[in-house]
């Protein structure tokens, strides 16, 4: 049995999540609570499984609340729900450890299944939180390219887009096959543009390749 404690200050909202659980065989509502503070306040006694828990509450929000509760009881599961995408708050929720950020605009199977999916140690995620974060996480890729490219002209090194793009995955240590794969090149173009990199950075083989880049990268966080 899933033992869920949820946490809203909406009644009309609580109230409609509560008739969906209780009508699931495996999954027992063992306390509501209307914000942080309360739930937290519940934890010892209901011992819930599951917290499913509103990010926008009055005194103690979800974010909060969910950073208290995996910092003390780490075996209760917490999924936050939101009922619009704020980037920050997301990333906020999952720092904080939450288990699951979900939409509210979500069905009723998925929710149920969400519930199951983190109550056996799955990550859950509505789709348009996963593809922000994959955005993000693209963003991020192309940042430290830039700032790659950024280092290289200061040392009056110029590579070509291409030649930049073998630079950064040569820098994280791909090999010619898989740079060949991601590119959708083939191993002896990517194999000259490596000699060609060489050459421009003034260096002979591909360890002192690598260590030379990833120096400069890591230039950047020591001076950032």
């Amino acid at each position: 049995m899933i033992r869920v404690l949820l946490v809203e200050d909406q009644q009309l909202v609580i109230d409609g999540v509560k008739a969906l659980l209780t009508r699931e065989d495996d999954v027992d509502v063992v306390g509501l609570a209307c914000n942080g503070e309360d739930a937290i306040r519940q934890l010892d006694a209901k011992r819930p499984d599951i917290v499913l828990m509103d990010i926008h509450m009055p005194q103690v929000d979800g974010i909060n609340a969910t950073a208290y509760i995996k910092n003390r009881y780490a075996n209760i599961k917490v999924i936050l729900l939101t009922a619009c995408l704020e980037e920050e708050r997301v990333i906020s929720g999952l720092n904080a450890g939450a288990d699951g950020f979900l939409l509210k605009n979500l069905d009723a199977k998925r929710l149920i299944r969400s519930i199951r999916d983190a109550y056996s140690g799955q990550v859950v995620l509505s789709g348009e939180v996963a593809k922000m974060l994959a955005r993000i996480m693209r963003n991020i890729k192309y940042d430290k390219k830039d700032i790659l490219a950024q280092k290289l002209t200061g040392r009056n090194i110029h590579l070509s887009k291409r030649e930049l793009d073998i630079a950064y995955l040569l820098m994280k240590e791909v090999s010619n096959k898989h740079m060949a794969d991601q590119l959708f090149l083939s191993e002896g173009t990517i194999k000259n543009y490596v000699s060609t990199i060489y050459g421009k950075l003034g260096l002979d083989t591909r360890k002192e390749a690598v260590v030379f880049l990833q120096s400069l990268l890591e230039e950047e966080v020591f001076n950032g």
